[in-house]
């Protein structure tokens, strides 16, 4: 069997290599060409199958990202909340050093 560009070719049956039997006049024989066609009607449906099955995982990662999209910005923004909250006990503690070291004075 020779490959092609657009895929393998059609696979020879024994008879057709020996030249005799063939089963139509012109040499066409029509079971290998129907079994061929079929076989390729399955594999087509099997990527058709894989495709749909491809497509259902791709949603669900794209909802599932979506979700931890929305879950880091607002870990981020409760982060960000408690660094201001930080900051600003800092500020009060500061505020309490200045007037200790003035009251020592």
């Amino acid at each position: 069997m020779q490959e092609r560009p657009g895929g393998p070719a059609i696979p020879e049956s024994k008879s057709d290599r020996s030249g005799s039997d063939r089963s139509r006049p012109g040499g066409l024989d029509f079971e290998r060409l129907e079994r061929v066609v079929s076989e390729l009607a399955a594999a087509y449906r099997q990527q058709r199958s894989e495709n749909a099955t491809l497509r259902r995982e791709l949603e669900q990662r794209g909802q599932r990202i979506r979700s931890l999209d929305g879950k880091l910005l607002e870990a981020n923004q409760k982060r960000q909340d408690v660094v201001k909250r930080i900051d600003e006990l800092i500020a009060q503690i500061d505020q309490l050093d200045a007037t200790f070291d003035s009251a020592d004075v």
